[in-house]
């Protein structure tokens, strides 16, 4: 791996630590005696709508840690906002109100920076979707992202169980055509409230204005907020084709989802019972993950069907804005872009 990716002195020990749970047992996980292991429950939430394929997975998920611990885990899956927002949901992790908080990786890296390495704009590489899911998956595996998921965990408390559930490029909509970032002078654009979801916005000229995804359709339908960006499948499940005009493929950041556990609880897991869950989530995600690949492709066509204009635009120009806002953002921590790009082949 480049000399430039590996992480300072202890990350080797801090993986041990996070990754196979060599601690105390933590709160949370009551014994069941000798035969069988600990009965416990995790709870799992997200903002994501429960039709979508992010709830699927989660159910998904439920069910294959439920049948392969006989009922001895229990997990209870609260879809969109049930039990709170993104950033309240990574809150709930150190409350132990959440076992675990399913959050686009954008919100995960407002805790632990690095990870806002798959957030970037145009980052993650290939000509499809399906592509570039190949290369998101690549990414997780690597050296360097479970070093800097353990290097979180010991840093921070919060332990990235998964960083590879494919969710959607994220595109724009609005009632003008967005065929150039200069269309975009002068419009509110409505984002997540999380740091990176404005950095192509504002590269591209827009005002971004960060709001909770509850408020957003009605402000577009008073005209508050000009348009908002978000996956296709966000886009069509919302119904946002009822309040826009045009939907521009922009393409602009690729969202994947993170399963953050609290560390102690994960630690506090038998060996067994965290080997089950790293099973489970990862069987789940590419379940949810190919699951959502399809069904992007099909909601776009909904969109038009619904009479949104769909516009593909050339991207030269959108990428050619945040260049610079990206190299900066890598310089930063010390990472450069032909690095990232290896990792995911």
């Amino acid at each position: 791996m480049n000399s430039k990716l590996v992480r300072i002195v202890g990350v080797a020990g801090i993986a041990a630590l996070a990754l196979t749970g060599c601690v105390d047992r933590g709160a949370g996980v009551e014994s069941g005696g000798d035969e069988g292991g600990d009965s416990f429950t995790i709870t799992l939430g997200h903002s994501v709508a429960a039709t979508a394929p992010v709830n699927l997975g989660s159910l998904r998920f439920k069910e294959l840690v439920e049948e392969r611990s006989d009922g001895r885990i229990t997990v209870e899956v609260f879809p969109a906002e049930q039990i709170g927002s993104e950033p309240e949901l990574m809150e709930g992790l150190s409350l132990g109100n959440v076992q675990i908080a399913l959050v686009a990786t954008a919100v995960a890296a407002d805790v632990c920076p690095e990870l806002g390495i798959f957030a970037l704009p145009y980052i993650i590489e290939g000509d499809t979707d399906r592509d570039q899911y190949e290369s998101l998956r690549n990414l997780a595996a690597s050296d360097w992202n479970q070093e800097t998921i353990a290097a979180c965990a010991e840093e921070t408390g919060n332990l990235v169980v998964d960083n590879s559930w494919w969710y959607g490029n994220r595109n724009l909509t609005s009632n003008v055509a967005v065929n150039t970032p200069a269309d975009l002078q002068g419009l509110i654009i409505r984002t997540p409230p999380a740091d990176l979801h404005t950095l192509a916005i504002r590269a591209f000229g827009a005002e971004p204005l960060p709001m909770p995804f509850s408020e957003v359709y009605s402000a577009l339908d008073t005209g508050v907020i000009d348009g908002q960006e978000n996956p296709i499948s966000t886009i069509y499940q919302n119904a946002f084709f009822e309040v826009q005009d045009n939907i521009s493929l922009t393409k602009h950041m690729t969202q994947n989802q993170a399963l953050v556990m609290n560390a102690d609880f994960f630690n506090g897991m038998s060996a067994e019972d965290q080997e089950l869950v790293r099973t489970a989530i990862d069987e789940a995600g590419q379940y949810q993950s190919d699951l959502q690949l399809t069904t992007n492709e099909e909601e776009l066509e909904e969109l038009r069907t619904e009479g949104m204009n769909v516009v593909e635009p050339d991207l030269a120009a959108f990428r050619a804005a945040v260049e610079q806002p990206v190299a900066d953002f890598l310089a930063n921590l010390g990472v450069d872009a032909a690095t990232i790009s290896e990792l995911q082949r």
